[in-house]
């Protein structure tokens, strides 16, 4: 089966898309896991701040006051710090354990600093028992801070358990697109290089991807072509006119079975009406080019003068040859046409059917005609046929 280059490139499009995804979802771990190291180092600072405050020299009483408030000026920032909100806290973390962990912090912090600051302001007499009470509420907030850091570390370690996880994921996902793409991109490029180089041993190619197969496949037609008579060719699309397709179909014998597709543009009426002459032959040119890349050896594809488009196609099989219908009928609708009022886009619909070897060509159209009206009463842009077994329409 064809791949689709365009299919190739939305995908590739999409598995860069979710690649960026996961790379933004791992930087965003990571600067929660600096977020939390932030809070570790603040509780850190806290110890020496602490230790900074029980050795001071109250000798000197005017320089401790200094360094003992500088010191619970920045014990009071510590403790903000150790509790400062992460993006992730609601995905990693407890937050009533840690709301809880917070309050007992900021409690013992501020019993400790009013301790040290009564213990500093002392008379000689007081320093002693100020000393103690000082001692035993840094006992209480060490142990504070130490269930904090407990905590911290346990949150760090589950991050940094995500974001390894994260990691592995994404190295998979990014490894499996290198190789998959890898190899679909060398298929297009295997492609592109078959169609550009020069044929020199008459070998028949075969091409991985449907955009390069329909080049390949209008190289080959305009390579095989021969001078017609201007009398065979409608003039607006430069294919077969009715005499034409008679002539062709009549010069060419195969033994697969001959189905007839009869297409023709939804709401003709209505385009006409909108566009000059000129637009309608574009227009037409351009189904011509689209249809007749399908086109086999054994085909015949021709514009009748009511600007309605015949395809003969000989296939092994019934499903093959409105699998060939249904790829028309996409490739029409999913593509744009160029008008002196801009870009337009157009449907078709197609009437479908066996041509018997007993019935003429006229007369298979016009049954197809009626094919075509029904799958225009049924919305357009897809084919009718006959039922199975049944002369009835579906």
């Amino acid at each position: 089966m064809l791949i689709s280059i365009r299919k190739v490139f939305f995908n590739l499009k999409v598995g860069l898309l979710i690649l960026g995804i996961g790379l933004s979802v791992l930087a965003a771990q990571l600067f929660q896991i600096s977020q939390y190291s932030d809070r570790l180092a603040a509780l850190k600072n806290q110890h020496l701040l602490i230790e900074k405050i029980v050795t001071t020299d109250l000798n000197d009483p005017k320089m401790a006051a200094i360094l003992i408030n500088g010191a619970v000026a920045e014990i009071a920032l510590s403790v903000k710090l150790s509790g400062e909100e992460a993006f992730f806290d609601s995905f990693v973390a407890s937050n009533e354990e840690q709301a809880s962990l917070l309050r007992s912090l900021k409690v013992s912090s501020e019993g400790f600093c009013d301790n040290a600051l009564i213990w500093s302001a002392a008379q000689l007499s007081g320093r002693e028992a100020g000393h103690t009470r000082m001692m035993n509420a840094r006992s209480a907030y060490l142990s504070d801070i130490g269930h904090m850091m407990d905590y911290q570390i346990h949150i760090i370690n589950q991050s940094i358990s995500t974001a390894k996880m994260t990691t592995i994921i994404i190295f998979c996902i990014g490894l499996a697109l290198f190789f998959l793409y890898r190899y679909r991109l060398n298929q297009i490029y295997r492609d592109i290089d078959l169609v550009c180089s020069v044929d020199i041993d008459g070998e028949k190619k075969s091409v991985a991807t449907q955009e390069i197969d329909f080049v390949f496949k209008r190289l080959l037609r305009k390579s095989s072509q021969v001078a017609v008579s201007p009398n065979l060719i409608n003039p607006k699309s430069g294919l077969n006119n009715e005499k034409g397709l008679m002539s062709s179909f009549s010069s060419k014998k195969s033994g697969n079975t001959v189905f007839l597709a009869l297409f023709e543009i939804d709401h003709y009426i209505s385009l006409v009406n909108t566009l000059p002459p000129e637009d309608i032959n574009g227009i037409y040119k351009k189904l011509g080019d689209m249809i007749s890349m399908y086109e086999q050896p054994f085909d015949v594809l021709g514009h009748m003068d009511d600007d309605r488009l015949v395809f003969l196609i000989s296939r092994n099989t019934k499903q093959l040859a409105v699998e060939e219908c249904e790829k028309i009928i996409q490739s029409v609708e999913e593509s744009n046409f160029s008008t002196s009022k801009g870009l337009i886009k157009i449907t078709l619909s197609v009437g479908f059917l066996l041509k018997p070897p007993s019935k003429a060509i006229d007369a298979a159209v016009q049954e197809a005609l009626q094919l075509v009206k029904k799958a225009q009463e049924g919305g357009g842009n897809r084919i009718a046929q006959l039922r199975e077994r049944s002369d009835s329409f579906r």
